[in-house]
């Protein structure tokens, strides 16, 4: 019994499933999805091991407006990525530069882990006179993976951070599959290249016949 109420619960904190380019989750039910073309041009959010992989914001999320919003945003790379400690090293390092290189901000990291099936990573900035705490996320993916990126006023970082850790445990990647042909299409391409077969012997024989008759 309590088990069901500890879900309904964490259930409550978690909006409806957020379904976006092959991923699924739930994010916290005060976030809305906010404009993309806000977005549009920019690398804002988007965090890649090698920067040269290509890269895209899926979805950008806000649960309110003005300074004491908290923002997710939501990236598919276009690479593969795994868990482990090179991993958690190399998430660290590319955190550090896409905040200080691509949106001139300067990251205090203070910590980077393995966990729950994902490499996180734990660190600050300051806006102003403002200091924020940055989640950064990346699940492991072969040939695409998803990374997301969350700001959190640090006023509210202990209220959210255990909701976001419920938010990010429920999402789930699709791995792609190559289609296969169904049993029918192949027992049809069969069927046509023996005909073919058929028609190409059979014109060899007729011009085996006019060479002899000539």
């Amino acid at each position: 019994m309590w088990s069901a109420v500890v879900l309904l619960l964490l259930s409550a904190d978690l909006g409806p499933v957020l379904r976006q380019d092959g991923f699924q989750m739930k994010p916290p039910a005060t976030f809305r999805m906010a404009r993309m073309d806000l977005f549009h041009g920019t690398q804002v959010g988007t965090i890649a091991v090698n920067a040269s992989s290509t890269r895209y914001l899926s979805a950008a999320l806000v649960d309110g407006e003005g300074e004491d919003a908290a923002s997710l945003l939501i990236s598919v790379v276009e690479s593969t990525f795994s868990l482990g400690p090179s991993s958690r090293d190399e998430l660290s390092t590319a955190s550090v530069r896409h905040l200080r290189d691509e949106l001139g901000q300067s990251f205090q990291l203070e910590r980077a882990e393995v966990t729950k099936g994902r490499v996180q990573v734990i660190g600050s900035v300051r806006q102003g006179s403002q200091l924020r705490r940055i989640l950064v996320s990346a699940w492991p993916g072969d040939s695409r993976h998803v990374v997301a990126i969350c700001s959190v006023p640090s006023g509210r970082w202990d209220s959210l951070a255990p909701v976001l850790s419920d938010s990010f445990d429920s999402l789930r990647v699709e791995q792609a599959s190559s289609p296969r042909p169904s049993q029918r299409l192949l027992w049809a391409f069969a069927a046509l290249v023996a005909a073919l077969m058929l028609i190409s012997i059979g014109l060899w024989r007729r011009r085996q016949v006019a060479r002899s008759a000539g």
